[in-house]
């Protein structure tokens, strides 16, 4: 049952069962997955908690299974994804959209893998990835760099890497990236992906700050340099973790700068990133569709390694753009269809997310770390959107429209809270 005929791709993202009015969201993740394979007459269905998903609206999504939500009840998703797959007959490929459906699925493998093909790795491998003090710990076995890092546990710990301390600034980050996105933390991590501190007085009372709601977090060195020196990469590897297809990027720009999302970003070639990234992948067994994020340090010439997604990411959309569909690549090899091994791909490629991206542009244009002719340089020749495609319009213009309304919305309350006379 190889043929594509008779092959469905499953794409599995998460939310809230029951969202307010208006909480519209986007899995960019899940949007490309499913135009990278409706493009090639695949069949797509997303299983998604809700209908409430600006991704569920892609032309190339041939159907909506809405489930229950993970985080209210794992065993209640699972058996819905058993019962699930015996309505589709032939071969099924389940992909996971997120961290916490990637490690959903490497926990119910067992189960999952009886009725889908999975291009995820098993739970012994997202165990030492998941967490990035273990990620950390597989990279110092191969001699691969690393930032300085801190675990600090309790207050004493604190009060003495405080009193040690040189580097200034590092950042404080979550151990378990995912789980700073999840709603109940909204509030500690204001959607930032870490904090920045300058000084020993900064650094604890972020940390006790944190330690609040997460007791799971690092300490670690902000490697200088711009953004330009952070690159990833992208790629597909089979159950030999063999390597059937990859590219490498590098980002320009990133929301909030310096430590946030990706908003634009080119695709290159670096000997390095891609010797190093295979090294690591290939020694923890790893298989699937992943994204493994360096920084070239400035101080030491030395590429340490920034995490490893063992997902799609972002901006996978870049690959098969360049000529690297890792998705359908993916998809061809669970399915059991020959699959051409790519090596090669086109460089200075330019993905971007520009809703995210204006917002990096307006901070960057007011701290005067960006003139107007770099950002035209930088925007010059751009290849592909994250959300705006014109073969598949109805997504983007259900996203843009809801980011102008909220956009001018917040604008006019903060202006009226600001004229508002007081007492």
């Amino acid at each position: 049952m190889s043929d594509t005929e008779q092959s469905t791709a499953f794409v599995l993202t998460h939310g809230p069962s029951h969202p307010q009015r208006d909480e519209m969201t986007l899995s960019i993740i899940a949007l490309t997955i499913s135009r990278s394979l409706g493009r090639k007459k695949i069949p797509v269905v997303h299983v998604h908690p809700n209908y409430q998903d600006f991704s569920l609206s892609t032309k190339y999504c041939t159907a909506v299974e809405r489930c229950p939500d993970l985080y209210e009840s794992k065993a209640d998703l699972l058996q819905f994804l058993l019962q699930l797959a015996s309505r589709y007959p032939g071969q099924r490929v389940l992909f996971p959209a997120s961290d916490d459906c990637a490690q959903f699925v490497s926990q119910y493998r067992k189960q999952l893998s009886a009725v889908f093909s999975l291009p995820a790795p098993p739970k012994k491998v997202m165990d030492k990835i998941v967490d990035k003090k273990r990620q950390y710990r597989e990279a110092k076995k191969l001699g691969i760099p690393i930032p300085e890092t801190y675990y600090p546990k309790d207050e004493s710990e604190l009060h003495a890497l405080a009193g040690k301390a040189k580097n200034f600034p590092y950042v404080v980050k979550p151990n378990v990236a995912h789980k700073w996105r999840h709603e109940s933390m909204q509030t500690t991590s204001k959607g930032q992906k870490g904090f920045v501190v300058r000084n020993p007085q900064e650094l604890i009372q972020s940390v006790e700050q944190v330690w609040q709601q997460d007791q799971n977090i690092m300490v670690q060195e902000v490697i200088g340099g711009r953004d330009e020196r952070l690159f990833t990469f992208l790629s597909y590897l089979n159950e030999q973790s063999e390597p059937l297809g990859y590219c490498i990027r590098k980002k320009i720009r990133q929301n909030p700068p310096d430590f946030g999302y990706c908003t634009l970003t080119v695709s290159c070639f670096d000997q390095r990133v891609l010797e190093q990234s295979l090294r690591l992948l290939q020694a923890i067994e790893f298989q699937g569709i992943s994204g493994v994020e360096w920084k070239l340090d400035p101080k030491t010439d030395q590429l340490k390694l920034i995490e490893i997604n063992g997902r799609a990411v972002n901006t996978t959309g870049i690959a098969p753009a360049c000529g690297v569909d890792l998705p359908y690549i993916a998809f061809q090899d669970m399915a059991g269809q020959p699959v051409a091994k790519q090596e090669t791909y086109a460089r200075d490629v330019k993905w971007i997310w520009l809703s995210a991206d204006l917002w990096a542009v307006r901070s960057l244009f007011r701290s005067g770390d960006l003139t107007v002719a770099e950002w035209w340089r930088s925007v010059k020749g751009l290849k592909t959107d994250a959300v705006f495609a014109f073969d598949d319009l109805r997504p983007s213009l259900q996203f843009y429209y809801s980011f102008a309304r909220d956009t001018v919305k917040n604008a006019v309350h903060k202006r009226l809270k600001a004229i508002r006379p007081s007492g």
